[in-house]
């Protein structure tokens, strides 16, 4: 049973140009949203972008940016703290230069906010569809661990593997909720973007984790990570190894053994 994600951003390792000056970043960050977790940055450029979030840590997250000016969002999901932001531009001979560099401190009271935010690879807010499926199916339900069930019980059932799907994309594919929802296939990265979408926009803290689970699949794997209010615990969910289940009629359960699965990167 072969799932692997198509792309990781977490981790990356960019050849660098020479010493070059950062400018301000007022032009390119927006911290207006700092007080939930998130970073926001846009840039208009004819070459590739990257920006790369380092925390207080060693843990450097690097992502790549769309050149069109749009505004995207990135977690600050490595707690309290100074955090670093740089944002770096593609030259001519394949290296990268700084474009803008800012520091931003996060001080949240509570940690499991940055889990609620429309980001980058979990885009719930400009996503219609899928917060409107996830009202229609928990309307009638108040508590969110039971919400949380009800939305991993549909993502189980009502969605497929796509088996063709990993090898024709691209190195920088973003997972779109709407477009996942509407075609009910796609691969780990899609489902469990969708999960975490339908469960944020429900209120629900949820991690899209990256990494590995070598009891559940082969290869690099896309799984999520859901906060327990009650127990004040996460949970592990794997919506793609449960609707493959579902498929070969074998017996599945929505909670995971956490010591199965080998975190890599979580947003």
């Amino acid at each position: 049973m072969k799932r692997k994600t198509g792309v990781i951003v977490a981790v990356v390792c960019i050849l660098f140009a020479a010493s070059v000056a950062a400018s301000s970043g007022a032009e390119y960050f927006d911290t207006s949203a700092l007080d939930k977790g998130v970073i926001k940055v846009a840039c208009t450029a004819d070459t590739r972008l990257k920006v790369q979030i380092q925390g207080g840590g060693s843990t450097t997250y690097t992502y790549d940016l769309n050149n069109t000016g749009k505004k995207e969002s990135f977690p600050l999901q490595m707690g309290n703290g100074d955090y670093k932001i740089t944002l770096y531009q593609q030259t001519s001979d394949g290296k990268y230069k700084v474009l803008a560099s800012e520091k931003v401190t996060l001080d949240l009271s509570d940690p499991n906010a940055v889990y609620l935010n429309s980001v980058q690879s979990i885009e719930w807010s400009v996503n219609p569809q899928t917060v409107a499926k996830a009202v229609e199916l928990t309307k009638n339900e108040p508590d969110l661990e039971k919400k949380a069930n009800i939305l991993w019980n549909y993502m189980a059932k009502n969605n497929k593997y796509d088996q063709n799907k990993l090898a024709s994309l691209p190195s920088t594919y973003l997972p779109v909720p709407d477009s996942t929802l509407a075609a009910r296939s796609g691969i780990c990265y899609d489902f469990s973007s969708l999960y975490a979408a339908m469960l944020r926009s429900e209120g629900i803290p949820a991690k899209l984790v990256k990494g590995y689970a070598p009891d559940y699949a082969v290869g690099y794997h896309a799984w999520n990570e859901v906060y327990d209010a009650a127990k004040k615990q996460w949970i592990v969910v794997d919506p793609t190894y449960d609707l493959q289940a579902n498929a070969s009629s074998k017996p599945f359960t929505m909670v995971k053994q956490a010591d199965k699965y080998k975190k890599a990167s979580q947003y």
